[in-house]
């Protein structure tokens, strides 16, 4: 059995549906963050990269322009529809230098070596990170860089705190286990210093980057609430079994703290993720 089989069931799952769904709503929140990761890499046309937790392939696409055609782009993922719909993007935008790859890299090696790693908020939910980083960095050549983007601590992310307050007055949720997989795994800096050295990469740096983000752009602050609690693994499963008409006070009282912070772009709040770039 998978180490990682709760995420591999909600990933290919409900949850990779979901995702796909509100393609544009994520990538909308997320883009900006990650194009930070995707400029330090500084690629160079012909190189390859692997995108680690590629997603729905938005992050994919973007590289794959950056690498030109005599490139080639690898989006590595655990979730099935979410690879799909990455196919199906370059297919949509004639790119022919992106295939996919559908593993976890937790309990596989690749076989393929590339110039660079790259993750959008992909590589958070690793049950065992360090061999997972392991693993990733014997993927990149010797000369090769990886860089990524992660949450910093949620109370630095009132996009996520602010909900999960009003989540919590109608019924508990598990306690957040430090360095456990999810989305706020790397909020320490110290614990990711410590997987980097372990895992072999010799120089890296962790820098603080701190930027208000749009969320659910041409949403009703009532469909935003309904969204944000079926996009998050946690929340999702807490929710499971209650009825529409339960869920009912729960959403209104989101949307109305949704409204509070709506603008012509959306929802807008502060956030603050790390910015990590590591090498041999």
């Amino acid at each position: 059995m998978s180490a990682n089989k709760q995420q591999i069931e909600f990933w290919s799952g409900g949850g990779g549906d979901y995702w796909v769904d509100k393609q544009f709503e994520m990538d909308t929140m997320l883009n900006p963050l990650g194009q930070k990761a995707i400029d330090s890499l500084h690629i160079q046309k012909g190189d390859s990269v692997l995108d680690v937790g590629c997603g729905t392939g938005t992050t994919t696409l973007l590289l794959s322009e950056k690498v030109g055609p005599e490139g080639k782009v690898t989006g590595l993922d655990i979730s099935v529809p979410m690879l799909a719909r990455t196919l199906e993007l370059a297919i949509e935008n004639n790119k022919t230098n992106i295939s996919i790859i559908n593993k976890d890299v937790q309990e596989n090696e690749l076989d393929e070596q590339y110039d660079h790693l790259f993750s959008r908020f992909g590589v958070m939910f690793f049950t065992d990170p360090i061999t997972s980083f392991k693993n990733l960095k014997k993927s990149l050549k010797a000369d090769g860089s990886f860089s990524f983007v992660c949450w910093q601590h949620p109370s630095k992310n009132p996009w996520h705190t602010k909900p999960l307050g009003i989540l919590k007055k109608y019924f508990d949720l598990p306690p957040a286990q430090p360095r456990a997989p999810s989305p706020f795994a790397f909020e320490e800096k110290a614990y990711l210093e410590e997987i980097l050295k372990s895992s072999g990469f010799s120089k890296y740096s962790i820098d603080d980057n701190q930027e208000n983000i749009h969320l659910f752009p041409n949403k009703s602050s009532y469909d935003a609430a309904k969204d944000f609690m079926a996009l998050n693994p946690i929340i999702s499963n807490a929710l499971q079994g209650m009825s529409d008409d339960e869920k009912e006070p729960i959403v209104t009282e989101l949307a109305e703290v949704y409204e509070s912070h709506k603008n012509s772009q959306g929802l807008e709040f502060e956030s603050a993720t790390w910015v990590v770039n590591a090498s041999s």
